[in-house]
């Protein structure tokens, strides 16, 4: 049997390079980048958190980011194109059960950036950390019922729709249902062999 993803998480955040993109451990100085992204209504439509307005909520949450991490219950990556300087989303492996051998993907990502197919190259690089290095089972993500980006991105990659729960969060005074998909490790393997075929 493998090793469970609590014996095998990592002391520090690792660096993941794709062919146009590093992910790597976020920074204090990330923070004014990572405010243009998480305080853009847009971005922010579909997401859990809500927008942020200044620099203190933004490095409140690399804190919070930072205990999980310590904890062993969540990896967060920045995205940052490997031409430029600051990051531009951030992607992680989140509620991570090693128990079980889950966890849950969730991302964002600058919407001058949208339509490039950065955030597939980014989950599929988290993906393939997940399976391999924490040595996780299964992977899933929840999308609120409009995202139908976020849809492509999970479905591109080989996840399958598991069902809807129903007034699961409460955002913004509402509760909204979410769209619930899942991803098994020998799923990907297959979806990685027939990627790699002439």
């Amino acid at each position: 049997m493998q090793q469970s993803g609590q014996s095998r998480w990592p002391a520090a955040i690792p660096e993941l390079i794709t062919p146009r993109l590093k992910l790597r451990g976020p920074r204090a100085d990330d923070a004014a980048a990572l405010l243009e992204v998480l305080g853009d209504e847009r971005v922010m439509r579909y997401h859990s958190m809500p927008t942020m307005t200044s620099l203190a909520e933004v490095e409140e949450a690399l804190a919070r980011l930072a205990a999980r991490f310590e904890a062993g219950e969540a990896i967060r990556w920045v995205i940052q194109p490997r031409t430029q300087p600051h990051p531009v989303g951030t992607i992680g492996l989140l509620h991570v059960v090693a128990e079980h051998y889950r966890g849950e993907i969730g991302y964002e990502l600058a919407s001058r950036c949208w339509g490039q197919g950065l955030m597939p190259e980014a989950a599929a690089a988290v993906i393939d950390y997940g399976f391999t290095a924490l040595g996780l089972y299964r992977i899933e993500a929840g999308v609120l019922v409009d995202n139908q980006p976020s849809v492509r991105v999970l479905e591109k990659l080989g996840f399958r729709e598991e069902g809807t729960l129903r007034d699961y969060l409460h955002l913004n005074g509402r509760f909204e249902d979410v769209r619930w998909f899942g991803l098994l490790r020998p799923e990907a393997i297959t979806m990685s062999s027939q990627r790699s075929r002439p």
